[in-house]
């Protein structure tokens, strides 16, 4: 049976052999026969999830975004490789589900609730800005059936009342506060108002990462990391109009969702560590941008007791979104990536960040050959047009960047009179000056869903973290498995960052974490990546604030102190830090007794 397929996983195709065989159960996949061959349990990864048809024979299971689990024979697994709609097939594994049950106790987060007195985060708030929540859902009750949620900020839905209608002293005069009596309300129904009700898959993840951090247990759902803490929320509008930048609506978002996050624990009079799953690629990587900024603000930089974020590492490693050049002076490169004709966009972004002492010119190719006419030098210069093809362009270098001193430079390329953006491989080309550094360019694409954008050269893992990971205040974590050796989730994204600091700072569990379901009562589901692994630490870390919190004349942790004992405490720290795994696993038992 061949199996040399470019698109499946090895493990996908050796369960087919195996099937053929007659040893499935060695690959511990089900065989299901169907029409008289061996139909196996598979996901797949979608360009585009509209545009998409299945092949004859597959059976669709279920649809996440762009990703869809099915069950199909060899002869539907060559039809999906040979698809250019489908990135990845891979086997659909049971044993994810085994290893979530392990992933609270592998922290030694048990240990912490085993306490005399336990502890499971009541003096402690756990704020998540994420994109949506599902809260009927009976992880985020108290023991007496009530809500532990304080209150759900929705940036989305304008009808009222906005936060500075509940708090004079914020600014913040759009979106909708449902507060303790609504959510009380909405118990009571059974339903919530139809803004909280959209959005399936953000739903799906914010309830699934709220849940890991402070979720109670609840049927099929064994329960979270602080099941007693107090739950605030905030589901950011990403996107003020249709054809804004997400980079844009990203920080404007989350700038504002920790004003409010930060008046409402003053007000509550709890410490508050905040999730953030959610991230972006457009900025210098150093941890200067105005956004990272503002989390570090947040903290009073990493100074202010019981103010604390945590943020995922990313998914970005191993979807080509960033690539290296090197040159010295007088010298001439490129850098060239696919652009799929099939995706539509309202415009792709690039931001190459490299020293201002660095003199470069460049030029943009597109698909057709077509060159824009002029090139952007090393003075601060825009350039703008129209490509043959209809698709119009914006090149601007910016020497001695606001953010950092550095030069940043800033391509968009929209559709212009064009229906999409041509599709095929786009080039960048680079000539130097005078190069009085190491001559290093580092180039990001911004991130979209459907990944319409790849860089075919120069790639590399490193320097992937997504924004505003790179914050200097900011706890950043990364993903692994629930046992020893730990390894890395395929996509979890690496540091260092721009400036070569040590990001991310550890790693927790992140693979196939069984963890609460949106749109059921008690129900369950897997999902692996850095969004879950993140809350694994924001929960243990609201263990350590309300354990703070309740004793007498004692000092609340600040965040500074905070990375330090997380770092240091790693269940497998040995003073190293690597780029992947950080300085090691969560222990969730040691940090809790790190200032006792």
């Amino acid at each position: 049976m061949a199996t040399n397929l470019r698109k499946t996983d090895a493990y996908l195709q050796h369960a087919f052999v195996a099937a053929a065989q007659g040893s499935i159960e060695a690959v511990g996949l089900e065989d299901v026969a169907g029409g008289g061959a061996t139909t196996l349990p598979m996901l797949i990864r979608l360009r585009d999830p509209v545009r998409w048809e299945a092949p004859q024979g597959f059976q669709i299971q279920s649809r996440i975004g762009s990703i869809v689990s099915g069950r199909g024979t060899m002869d539907v697994l060559q039809a999906l490789d040979g698809d250019p709609n489908v990135l990845s097939v891979e086997a659909s594994r049971q044993a994810c589900t085994i290893e979530c049950a392990q992933s609270v106790p592998f922290i030694k987060a048990s240990a912490v609730h085993g306490q005399n007195p336990s502890e499971k985060g009541d003096q402690a708030i756990v704020a998540i800005i994420d994109a949506g929540l599902d809260m009927l859902h009976q992880a985020f009750r108290d023991a007496a059936g009530n809500s532990r949620i304080l209150e759900i900020w929705d940036q989305r839905d304008n009808t009222g009342p906005a936060p500075n209608t509940l708090y004079p002293n914020l600014g913040l005069s759009y979106g909708t506060v449902h507060d303790a009596t609504k959510i009380a309300q909405y118990l009571a129904a059974g339903a919530v108002p139809t803004p909280l009700a959209t959005g399936l898959d953000g739903r799906l993840h914010g309830t699934h990462v709220t849940s890991i951090a402070a979720g109670r247990a609840a049927g099929t759902f064994a329960g979270g990391v602080a099941p007693d803490a107090r739950i605030l929320m905030v589901i950011p509008r990403l996107r003020t109009k249709p054809d804004d930048q997400f980079s844009i609506g990203y920080s404007s978002s989350h700038a504002e969702a920790l004003t409010y996050i930060k008046e409402v624990a003053r007000k509550k009079g709890l410490p508050v560590v905040v999730n953030v799953s959610l991230g972006m690629n457009a900025g210098a990587h150093d941890g200067t941008s105005l956004l990272e900024a503002a989390f570090d603000e947040f903290s009073q930089g990493g100074r202010e007791p019981g103010m604390v974020i945590v943020k995922s590492a990313g998914n970005e490693r191993g979807l080509d979104g960033h690539a290296k050049l090197s040159l010295v002076s007088n010298s001439a490169d490129a850098l060239t990536w696919t652009a799929d004709p099939h995706i539509t966009r309202n415009e792709d972004v690039f931001e190459l960040w490299f020293q201002a002492s660095d003199e470069f010119k460049f030029r943009l190719i597109d698909p057709l050959g077509n060159a824009t006419p002029g090139q952007a030098t090393w003075v601060n210069r825009a350039v703008s047009g129209t490509l043959p093809s209809g698709n119009t362009y914006l090149l601007s270098y910016t020497r001695y960047h606001h953010d950092n001193g550095d030069s940043r430079f800033l391509l968009v390329i929209r559709p212009g009179q064009a229906l999409n953006i041509e599709g095929g491989s786009w080039t960048l080309e680079v000539e130097t000056g005078q190069v009085r550094s190491q001559g290093e360019i580092h180039a990001w694409v911004e991130r979209d869903n459907s990944r319409p954008v790849q860089f075919t050269n120069h790639r590399g893992e490193e320097m992937t973290l997504s924004i505003p990971a790179t914050a200097q205040t900011v706890i950043t974590i990364g993903a692994v498995n629930s046992a020893f050796p730990v390894k890395n989730t395929s996509s979890s994204s690496y540091g260092l960052t721009r400036d070569g600091r040590a990001k991310p700072d550890l790693v927790a569990p992140g693979t196939g974490i069984m963890a609460a379901e949106a749109g059921t009562s008690s129900g369950a589901m897997a999902m692996t990546g850095t969004s879950m692994a993140a809350p694994h630490v924001t929960g243990a870390i609201a263990l350590l604030l309300s354990h703070r919190a309740k004793q007498a004349n004692a000092r609340l942790p600040n965040a500074s102190q905070i990375r330090a004992a997380l770092t240091q405490l790693a269940q497998n720290f040995s003073g190293h830090h690597t780029p992947s795994l950080g300085f090691g696993v969560l222990d969730a038992e040691a940090l809790f007794h790190a200032f006792d």
